[in-house]
């Protein structure tokens, strides 16, 4: 990957290894970067490397340096830098949005294909891929762009800022220095209700806070002094923030004296703290330091250890400090597109640079971005898909909608040229049978090639039945033939995980039935061979690729607003002694089934993850209801829909199976079994297909093209992951479980 970073005073751009997922972290795809003029010029030039302790930006690009500066000094610090010898070099940035691509353990919250915003410096620097720990990392909420939410980093600071005044309703508040931060710290202002007075140097800064709708001077224009006491009716500044950087001690004193009796002043930026004790003591004056994004900054245990504080003890750790930023930006009460000076695409990072260094002009930009390549790649809602798959992209709301690409999702399709995918089965029950062999034998471009069961009898049947070349009952013979392209896996569940796995470590593709796994943490191991060995790996998640579900789909996209989704499933009874409801091998019905359903319900509102989930089961009775197979359950999705799912098998088989139902910007979609949809509130989309359509067909469609490498709408490995969590989520809250 590409990533910035600073040498000898120069920036530049160098190739260097893509970070890995880690436990309680996740792997994101960079979109936007913003630079600080205040830390990254400190860091440009070594002699500014005090004021890399700035609070009008970060206080380390030197994310390891930390320790350092606080035991040794700014000055020890560089010249052990300096002692490390030549071509030493800065990774710089702390404050970056994108797309999460892979989630590590411990993490289920933030999954892939979900857009975030990210902090932390050595963590979210100006690179394709960062890593960054779960307590450095927000999800963006809909509605705001993901060049906006780069500056979340920096709006934490000035909430902080600002909760550190402890401004009321009705107090007049000033800000001093309308750089980045300045500016961003007085709309916080403003949204928290109070009256705002803001100074810089800069003519053009203050003007620019007159367009925010605050009152803004330069100095040389107005005496502070004097305007604060006209605004206030000679009572002076409840609180006055501090978010200049400088080394004069004249700075702190006007703060003190801008203040009234009993007033606070917070320091945000970097200024010099030679106080006149006198002022404070003659006013009783709070001084008040704030740190950083909020609490938990500098925390081993929050940052790295991903350990939370609790919200009754402390309100606002600095990533509900970065969230409560984001719905200020999405609620219009900040502004930010007018922040944003200059863009520049991540191979002008020299000249990003030179922008924010150059003296020569008194116009420096404040709101600088660097724009990577998946910004115009992926939408903020999706996650973005493989190169090399032909996909078109996907913006998570409408059939036939394109997928981009992302290095981590890549498969190798079939090799040009190539007439045919050469198809094996693991497992021929008799649900493969009268489903999938079917389908295979007479699909486009497919030759049966391989079929393994456990049973020599069902194999050889199986072989002679549907024209298979070779029956076998050892899954090794199937991996080692080089004429199978394509594994399916149509076993018990339990082996799903490890049957998959082998086949990818073959540089297998992979189609397996539904579940993927059994255990939540198979997913991820899985997940890593499929990326590693570039081989197709699809779970049956058939419903997606239904003409029914696709109409659906089309309709939804063309509506605004989050969706209401309930989905009734009349799944019918099994005997207790049924091997679906042995945990150890079927996984229960809810890991065996409702996989399908949470996957539809994601597929459908758009939602590229499950936020929450509240369950209600009946209490098993030994008969008809097993291991809380009849339930109720609340979903909270990514994006803001919401999901009410009710499962059960008490039901008379005589009620179709299925009925989903989805309320959506002034409109109501009815899904009658994979037969018909009826679309309430918009003309033209209803679609009465006189039979049941699941998607089987269209399914395997899918996986042809995308075997061939031309455009497909095979589920994603983002999606399968998002999916598969659901359900082990949804599992735990049937069991009462956290």
């Amino acid at each position: 990957m590409k990533q910035v970073l600073l040498l000898e005073g120069k920036a530049i751009l160098e190739e260097v290894p893509a970070p890995s997922v880690e436990p309680g972290a996740v792997l994101v795809r960079t979109a936007y970067s913003v630079l600080s003029a205040g830390t990254e010029r400190a860091v440009l030039h070594a002699q500014g490397a005090a004021s890399i302790l700035g609070r009008a930006a970060d206080p380390s690009t030197l994310g390891r340096a930390i320790d350092l500066l606080r035991r040794e000094g700014p000055g020890r610090m560089w010249e052990r830098i300096r002692a490390a010898g030549e071509g030493h070099a800065v990774a710089p940035g702390y404050a970056a949005s994108g797309i999460v691509q892979a989630a590590g353990p411990g993490v289920l919250d933030c999954p892939p294909g979900a857009p975030v915003a990210c902090a932390g410096a050595g963590r979210a620097s100006h690179a394709e891929w960062i890593s960054v720990p779960r307590n450095l990392v927000v999800v963006v909420p809909e509605g705001v762009p993901l060049d906006e939410a780069a500056f979340t980093t920096l709006g934490s600071i000035a909430l902080q800022g600002v909760r550190r005044s402890g401004i009321q309703i009705g107090e007049c508040a000033v800000v001093l220095g309308l750089g980045l931060i300045g500016a961003l710290t007085a709309q916080v202002l403003r949204a928290a209700g109070a009256r705002v007075l803001g100074f810089d140097l800069d003519p053009g800064r203050a003007a620019r806070g007159r367009g925010f709708g605050f009152e803004a001077y330069d100095f040389a224009a107005r005496d502070p002094r004097e305007e604060v006491a006209r605004v206030t009716r000679g009572l002076l500044a409840d609180t006055v923030l501090v978010c200049a950087q400088s080394n004069a001690p004249e700075v702190a004193n006007l703060a003190m004296r801008l203040c009234r009796r009993k007033g606070r002043v917070v320091i945000v930026g970097d200024v010099r703290l030679d106080l006149d004790r006198s002022l404070m003591y003659e006013k009783e004056l709070d001084l008040l330091i704030s740190t950083s994004y909020g609490p938990g900054r500098y925390d081993p245990s929050y940052e790295e250890r991903g350990i939370d504080y609790p919200a009754p003890y402390v309100r606002f750790t600095l990533n509900r400090n970065m969230a409560a930023f984001l719905d200020l930006v999405r609620d219009g009460r900040v502004a930010l597109r007018p922040l944003i000076d200059r863009v520049f695409p991540l191979a002008e990072a020299a000249s990003a640079y030179a922008t924010i260094d150059d003296e020569s002009t008194g116009d420096r930009p404040i709101g600088v971005l660097l724009r990577y390549p998946s910004a115009s790649e992926a939408p903020a809602a999706a996650a973005a898909a493989a190169p090399g798959t032909g996909r078109p992209p996907a913006d998570g709301a409408g059939a036939g909608s394109s997928k981009a690409a992302t290095a981590p999702d890549a498969f190798e399709p079939l090799p040009a040229g190539a007439r045919e995918v050469g198809v094996a089965v693991c497992g021929a029950g008799s649900f493969v049978k009268t489903v999938h062999l079917p389908i295979v034998k007479r699909a486009r471009g497919c030759r049966l090639r391989v079929v393994a069961t456990a049973s020599p009898l069902n194999a050889r049947d199986a072989a002679r039945r549907f024209g298979f070349g070779r029956a076998t009952t050892d899954l090794l013979e199937i991996v080692k033939d080089a004429s199978v392209d394509l594994v399916l896996i149509g076993t018990r569940h339990h082996l799903h995980a490890p049957q998959a796995l082998e086949a990818l470590r073959a540089r297998k593709h992979v189609l397996v039935e539904k579940p993927l796994c059994l255990e939540e943490a198979e997913i991820a191991p899985l997940l890593s061979e499929a990326r590693r060995a570039r081989r197709l790996l699809a779970v049956g998640f058939n419903r997606r690729y239904s003409e029914i579900v696709r109409r659906a789909r089309e309709v939804l996209s063309r509506l605004p607003g989050p969706a209401l989704v309930t989905y009734r499933v009349n799944a019918g009874a099994l005997p207790p002694e049924h091997w679906l409801h042995d945990p150890a091998q079927g996984g229960g019905r809810i890991v065996g089934e409702c996989c399908h359903f949470l996957d539809l319900i994601l597929h459908l509102a758009g939602a590229p993850a499950l936020l929450s989930v509240r369950a209600s089961a009946l209490p098993p009775d030994g008969s008809r209801v097993v291991n809380g197979d009849s339930f109720a359950a609340i979903l909270e999705l990514a994006g803001g829909s919401r999901a009410v799912l009710t499962y059960t098998g008490l039901g008379d088989p005589e009620l179709p199976k299925e009925r989903v139902e989805i309320f959506k910007g002034g409109a109501a979609l009815v899904l009658d079994d994979f037969t018909r949809l009826h679309v309430f509130g918009r003309p033209g989309g209803s679609l009465d297909l006189g039979r049941q359509d699941k998607g089987f067909a269209r399914q395997w469609e899918e996986i042809g093209r995308a075997l061939r490498g031309e455009p497909n709408e095979v589920i994603t490995l983002p999606e399968i992951e998002a999916a598969m969590r659901a359900t082990f989520a949804l599992a735990r809250a049937v069991r009462g479980e956290r």
